[in-house]
């Protein structure tokens, strides 16, 4: 039972602390990613042109995050792979290297061009019709060392030519179809500098390609007070309509979401237009530095607002637990409590009806469990115990359940357990099936 009471420990702190663990890694769990059969020979046939001696870049965001980016980009059938890479060699051009490689009538892959890209790492790859003809353009961002802001680039495959059309600066790039016509928009974040005063202001638009050029379109104005964008979620709202959550780290350090949707025929941002209603309940203080997520699976995407547990009103850092609610938002400047309760690293746990303000949260010394208890106005004092939560590799099912844990649920390499005291005279103890419609792991 002390290794049993050990593991169980090591667990807990990974998935409702976030710590690390030295006999837990991801590599133990999961191989590394292979190539495809069709990566393979997309590889063999650019080292036949370009060398063996590169280095694959691999997009850091967004939907493609393969350096074999594969997609049909012309107007034939097939598909054809766009490539990034950086050469080793001290005799070669340095930077960014994008090779466009397509198929023979034998559908052997060959390399068709090479070209620069506009900076050292690859943010984004978006593949998607931009004008109003039905021909596709690949956008690709790029990240600088040097400087927060990104460079987009548009480009056109036509008749064996990759070339460039367009291109912009942006600080958040995505691309959703707002007006739901069947087709994407593309909409960035750009930031600007007074070069008298130096304040920052940042503007969101629609971005059209016209003539080969970029046109912004529907621009609205983001809140200036967002130092970096530190996440974007794409979802829904409350009444179906998509939208984008961009969450912003603020120069006091904390974290507020804006969001982006289409009404009355151009772009809205409910919070930059109502701050005095809105901002402050999507705002969290610099400790609880949430963002924006589908908590449920639902495809609406909620946005956390935070306050102490009870009885930590009054205690500081890192002492502090919060009690967290998810918030839809709903149109006409409302947010909607969804629900309310505790936030790990990797899991939420609503609380029922019947524990509002009755219900806080302790951390046991012994195990470094977190365990719910009845609130009796003072956390010291409040001692009756109502639910505990672990995790533990499937393979551990047997001890954990023999030490009086129940399985709720299971995600990935890990099962989600919980352990109810065998009293059931207190009104506050959740019921097994109170517990699973409860959970959701968020991980």
């Amino acid at each position: 039972m002390n290794k049993l009471k050990t593991a169980v420990l090591c667990l807990i702190s990974l998935v409702l602390t976030g710590c690390t663990s030295p006999n837990f890694s991801v590599e133990g769990l999961v191989d590394a990613p292979k190539l495809t059969e069709e990566q393979s020979q997309i590889h063999e046939a650019l080292t036949k042109s370009v060398g063996s001696n590169i280095t694959l870049k691999y997009p850091r965001n967004g939907d493609y995050r393969s350096a074999y980016v594969i997609a049909n980009i012309d107007d034939e059938p097939d598909n054809e792979a766009i490539v990034f890479y950086e050469y080793k060699e001290t005799n070669k051009e340095k930077g960014m290297k994008i090779n466009i490689l397509d198929t023979d009538e034998d559908g052997e892959w060959f390399s068709v061009k090479e070209v620069s890209g506009a900076g050292t790492d690859v943010d984004k790859v978006i593949v998607s019709q931009l004008g109003s003809g039905s021909d596709i353009n690949v956008v690709i961002g790029y990240m600088n060392q040097s400087a927060d802001e990104k460079t987009m680039e548009v480009y056109s495959y036509k008749d064996d030519d990759f070339k460039k059309i367009g291109t912009d600066t942006y600080s958040v790039l995505e691309a959703m179809d707002f007006d739901n016509n069947g087709r994407n928009d593309l909409v960035a974040i750009q930031k600007t500098v007074n070069a008298e005063t130096e304040k920052i202001t940042a503007k969101a638009s629609l971005l059209k390609l016209e003539k080969g050029e970029i046109k912004r379109e529907m621009t609205i104005d983001m809140l200036d007070n967002v130092e970096s964008y530190v996440k974007v979620t794409r979802g829904l709202l409350a009444d179906g309509r998509h939208a984008l959550f961009i969450d912003g780290s603020t120069s006091d350090g904390n974290i507020q979401t804006e969001l982006l949707y289409y009404r009355y025929s151009t772009l809205q941002n409910p919070v930059q237009q109502r701050k005095e209603k809105l901002l402050s309940a999507c705002t969290r203080n610099m400790d609880f530095r949430g963002t924006c997520m589908d908590i449920d699976g639902d495809g609406v995407v909620e946005i956390p607002s935070v306050k102490p547990m009870p009885g930590y009103e009054n205690v500081e850092t890192p002492q502090q637990k919060y009690l967290v609610t998810w918030n839809t938002y709903k149109d006409f400047y409302v947010l909607e409590e969804k629900y309310s309760g505790y936030q790990s690293n990797s899991s939420f746990i609503a609380f029922p009806k019947r524990w509002e303000g009755k219900v806080t949260v302790k951390t046991d010394i012994d195990t470094g469990e977190v365990i719910f208890y009845k609130y009796t106005g003072d956390v010291n004092t409040s001692t009756t115990e109502l639910v505990r939560y672990c995790s533990g590799l499937k393979e551990d099912d047997e001890k954990l359940t023999a030490a009086g844990y129940e399985l709720i649920t299971s995600k990935g390499q890990l099962n989600y357990y919980v352990k109810i005291p065998k009293d059931k005279t207190e009104q506050l103890v959740l019921t097994i099936d109170e517990v699973k419609n409860n959970f959701y792991p968020t991980e």
